[in-house]
């Protein structure tokens, strides 16, 4: 299993989702009232998704370091 380039595909679907919070956002400064509050909770939503994205992508790249200096250590 590479696990580099597993964690390198969770940080980019960390990116997209990134992407798509920015708008939601700038949508927020012109909204009020029941607007707002769902938006907020989309956006909350979004956040979390992009924070378990990338703190999997960032763990699995560091598990694909740790094992590639193992198979470095045996030769």
């Amino acid at each position: 299993m590479d696990f580099k380039k597993w964690g390198q595909e969770y940080l980019d679907e960390a990116l997209k989702i990134k992407k798509h919070i920015l708008p939601i956002k700038e949508m927020l400064k012109h909204v009020s009232g029941e607007e707002a509050t769902l938006l907020y909770r989309r956006t909350a939503i979004l956040d979390q998704m992009y924070l378990e994205c990338l703190h999997t992508g960032l763990c699995l790249k560091g598990r694909g370091d740790m094992h590639a200096k193992d198979k470095t250590a045996e030769l």
